[in-house]
Protein backbone atom coordinates (compact mmCIF):
# COMPACT_ATOMS: atom_id res chain seq x y z
CA UNK A 1 0.00 0.00 0.00
CA UNK A 2 1.43 3.75 -0.49
CA UNK A 3 2.51 4.70 2.68
CA UNK A 4 -0.29 8.24 1.89
CA UNK A 5 -2.79 5.48 1.54
CA UNK A 6 -1.85 3.97 4.64
CA UNK A 7 -1.39 7.68 6.70
CA UNK A 8 -5.05 8.68 5.77
CA UNK A 9 -6.08 5.25 6.20
CA UNK A 10 -4.88 5.88 9.94
CA UNK A 11 -5.40 9.49 10.02
CA UNK A 12 -9.28 8.53 9.43
CA UNK A 13 -9.53 5.88 12.05
CA UNK A 14 -7.87 7.76 15.11
CA UNK A 15 -9.92 10.41 13.93
CA UNK A 16 -13.36 8.80 14.32
CA UNK A 17 -11.80 6.65 17.54
CA UNK A 18 -10.27 9.21 19.19
CA UNK A 19 -12.19 8.72 22.28
CA UNK A 20 -11.72 5.00 22.86
CA UNK A 21 -9.15 3.08 24.61
CA UNK A 22 -8.11 1.80 21.03
CA UNK A 23 -6.77 5.07 20.51
CA UNK A 24 -5.45 5.53 24.14
CA UNK A 25 -1.54 5.33 23.51
CA UNK A 26 -1.37 7.72 20.41
CA UNK A 27 -3.99 10.30 22.27
CA UNK A 28 -2.04 9.87 25.33
CA UNK A 29 1.15 10.84 23.05
CA UNK A 30 -0.56 13.92 21.57
CA UNK A 31 -1.33 15.01 24.66
CA UNK A 32 1.91 14.59 26.61
CA UNK A 33 3.33 16.73 23.95
CA UNK A 34 0.91 19.29 24.66
CA UNK A 35 1.77 18.88 27.99
CA UNK A 36 5.65 19.45 27.08
CA UNK A 37 4.71 22.59 24.83
CA UNK A 38 2.96 23.86 27.63
CA UNK A 39 5.78 24.00 30.08
CA UNK A 40 8.14 25.19 27.09
CA UNK A 41 5.62 28.40 26.58
CA UNK A 42 3.90 29.25 29.74
CA UNK A 43 6.13 32.71 30.36
CA UNK A 44 4.72 35.85 31.24
CA UNK A 45 6.41 37.65 28.51
CA UNK A 46 4.08 36.13 26.03
CA UNK A 47 -0.19 36.76 26.31
CA UNK A 48 -2.17 33.78 26.35
CA UNK A 49 -2.93 34.25 22.50
CA UNK A 50 0.82 34.30 22.02
CA UNK A 51 1.21 31.03 24.38
CA UNK A 52 -2.01 29.23 22.34
CA UNK A 53 -0.26 29.79 18.72
CA UNK A 54 3.37 28.86 20.07
CA UNK A 55 1.60 25.51 21.67
CA UNK A 56 -0.09 24.61 18.03
CA UNK A 57 3.28 25.76 16.31
CA UNK A 58 5.46 23.19 18.27
CA UNK A 59 2.87 20.43 17.65
CA UNK A 60 3.63 20.79 14.29
CA UNK A 61 7.20 21.28 14.08
CA UNK A 62 7.40 18.06 15.97
CA UNK A 63 4.55 16.65 13.18
CA UNK A 64 6.77 17.35 10.46
CA UNK A 65 9.92 16.47 12.04
CA UNK A 66 8.41 13.09 12.66
CA UNK A 67 6.66 12.64 9.17
CA UNK A 68 10.44 13.52 7.68
CA UNK A 69 12.45 11.16 10.18
CA UNK A 70 9.71 8.28 8.57
CA UNK A 71 11.06 8.74 5.20
CA UNK A 72 14.64 7.25 6.59
CA UNK A 73 15.62 3.84 7.33
CA UNK A 74 15.22 5.20 11.35
CA UNK A 75 11.09 4.62 10.82
CA UNK A 76 10.66 1.55 12.26
CA UNK A 77 12.06 3.22 15.25
CA UNK A 78 9.53 5.81 15.51
CA UNK A 79 6.99 3.56 17.16
CA UNK A 80 8.55 2.31 19.48
CA UNK A 81 10.68 5.84 20.39
CA UNK A 82 6.88 7.08 21.10
CA UNK A 83 5.63 4.28 22.74
CA UNK A 84 8.61 4.32 25.26
CA UNK A 85 8.43 8.42 25.97
CA UNK A 86 4.24 7.69 26.99
CA UNK A 87 5.31 4.69 28.74
CA UNK A 88 7.46 6.54 31.07
CA UNK A 89 5.95 9.51 31.14
CA UNK A 90 2.12 7.70 31.95
CA UNK A 91 4.57 5.67 34.77
CA UNK A 92 5.71 8.71 36.85
CA UNK A 93 1.81 10.04 36.39
CA UNK A 94 0.94 6.56 38.24
CA UNK A 95 3.66 6.92 40.69
CA UNK A 96 2.71 10.33 41.77
CA UNK A 97 -1.05 10.06 42.22
CA UNK A 98 -0.54 6.60 43.13
CA UNK A 99 -3.42 5.16 40.84
CA UNK A 100 -3.58 2.94 37.88
CA UNK A 101 -6.04 4.48 34.90
CA UNK A 102 -8.22 2.89 32.42
CA UNK A 103 -5.84 3.97 29.65
CA UNK A 104 -2.95 2.20 31.55
CA UNK A 105 -3.12 -0.72 29.71
CA UNK A 106 -3.76 0.32 26.37
CA UNK A 107 -0.57 2.09 26.79
CA UNK A 108 1.19 -0.77 27.97
CA UNK A 109 -0.33 -2.46 25.02
CA UNK A 110 1.09 0.05 22.35
CA UNK A 111 4.42 -0.29 23.99
CA UNK A 112 4.41 -3.86 23.78
CA UNK A 113 3.37 -4.00 20.13
CA UNK A 114 5.73 -1.86 19.16
CA UNK A 115 9.05 -3.78 20.60
CA UNK A 116 7.02 -6.74 19.04
CA UNK A 117 7.12 -5.63 15.61
CA UNK A 118 10.67 -4.42 16.11
CA UNK A 119 11.86 -8.54 16.01
CA UNK A 120 9.60 -9.45 12.89
CA UNK A 121 10.60 -9.54 10.11
CA UNK A 122 8.03 -7.72 8.01
CA UNK A 123 8.11 -3.78 8.09
CA UNK A 124 4.38 -3.42 7.52
CA UNK A 125 3.20 -3.97 10.97
CA UNK A 126 5.62 -1.48 12.21
CA UNK A 127 4.91 1.55 9.49
CA UNK A 128 1.22 1.34 10.63
CA UNK A 129 2.05 1.51 14.23
CA UNK A 130 4.51 4.66 13.24
CA UNK A 131 2.04 6.46 11.64
CA UNK A 132 -0.69 5.75 14.03
CA UNK A 133 1.93 8.10 16.53
CA UNK A 134 2.32 10.80 14.43
CA UNK A 135 -0.93 11.01 13.08
CA UNK A 136 -1.75 11.53 16.37
CA UNK A 137 -0.64 14.98 16.44
CA UNK A 138 -2.72 16.24 13.70
CA UNK A 139 -5.89 14.63 14.77
CA UNK A 140 -5.21 16.50 18.16
CA UNK A 141 -4.93 19.90 15.98
CA UNK A 142 -8.07 18.99 14.72
CA UNK A 143 -10.08 18.40 17.64
CA UNK A 144 -8.31 21.22 19.58
CA UNK A 145 -8.20 23.98 17.15
CA UNK A 146 -11.22 23.16 14.90
CA UNK A 147 -14.26 20.51 16.51
CA UNK A 148 -13.83 22.39 19.76
CA UNK A 149 -14.76 25.89 19.23
CA UNK A 150 -16.92 24.56 16.02
CA UNK A 151 -19.02 22.69 18.96
CA UNK A 152 -19.13 25.80 21.00
CA UNK A 153 -19.98 27.92 18.67
CA UNK A 154 -23.15 25.75 17.53
CA UNK A 155 -23.82 24.64 20.99
CA UNK A 156 -23.07 21.42 20.35
CA UNK A 157 -23.51 18.90 23.16
CA UNK A 158 -19.65 17.64 23.14
CA UNK A 159 -20.80 14.09 24.72
CA UNK A 160 -22.88 14.19 21.25
CA UNK A 161 -20.47 11.57 19.73
CA UNK A 162 -19.12 9.70 22.86
CA UNK A 163 -17.74 7.29 23.49
CA UNK A 164 -15.98 7.33 20.43
CA UNK A 165 -15.18 11.04 19.59
CA UNK A 166 -14.34 13.04 22.84
CA UNK A 167 -14.34 16.53 21.71
CA UNK A 168 -12.47 18.52 24.58
CA UNK A 169 -14.23 21.46 26.64
CA UNK A 170 -11.51 23.97 26.14
CA UNK A 171 -9.65 25.53 23.06
CA UNK A 172 -6.66 26.85 22.48
CA UNK A 173 -7.95 28.68 19.77
CA UNK A 174 -10.52 30.27 22.90
CA UNK A 175 -6.97 32.32 23.93
CA UNK A 176 -6.46 33.65 20.79
CA UNK A 177 -9.61 35.50 20.25
CA UNK A 178 -8.77 39.36 19.61
CA UNK A 179 -5.02 38.25 18.87
CA UNK A 180 -3.66 40.82 16.56
CA UNK A 181 -7.21 41.98 15.88
CA UNK A 182 -8.17 38.52 14.65
CA UNK A 183 -11.35 36.72 15.27
CA UNK A 184 -11.54 33.42 16.74
CA UNK A 185 -12.74 32.17 13.84
CA UNK A 186 -9.97 32.98 11.97
CA UNK A 187 -7.24 31.66 14.00
CA UNK A 188 -8.97 28.61 13.48
CA UNK A 189 -7.76 28.20 10.03
CA UNK A 190 -4.16 28.03 12.16
CA UNK A 191 -4.43 24.30 13.37
CA UNK A 192 -6.54 23.19 10.42
CA UNK A 193 -3.51 23.84 8.00
CA UNK A 194 -0.67 22.87 10.46
CA UNK A 195 -2.60 19.35 10.48
CA UNK A 196 -4.03 18.54 6.84
CA UNK A 197 -0.49 20.46 4.98
CA UNK A 198 2.20 18.03 5.70
CA UNK A 199 -0.40 15.32 5.11
CA UNK A 200 -0.73 16.40 1.94
CA UNK A 201 2.61 16.99 0.99
CA UNK A 202 4.95 14.66 3.23
CA UNK A 203 3.07 11.44 3.52
CA UNK A 204 3.92 10.78 -0.12
CA UNK A 205 7.57 8.75 -1.14
CA UNK A 206 7.61 7.44 2.03
CA UNK A 207 7.92 3.21 2.25
CA UNK A 208 4.65 1.53 1.20
CA UNK A 209 3.56 -1.16 3.48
Amino acid sequence: MKSQSRAWIVFGLLFVSWGTLASGPFSYFSGMVRQLADFLFKRRIFSSGLQAGFIYLFIAVLYVALLLLSRHRSRTYIAGFCALAGMIHHLILCLRTRQIYEVSLAIAIGLALALLFLLIKSQSPALWLSDAFILSLPVYLLYDGLLSPLFSLLEIDRRLLEPLMSVPADSLIFRMQGLWHLPQITWSLLPVILALAPMVWLTPGRKKG
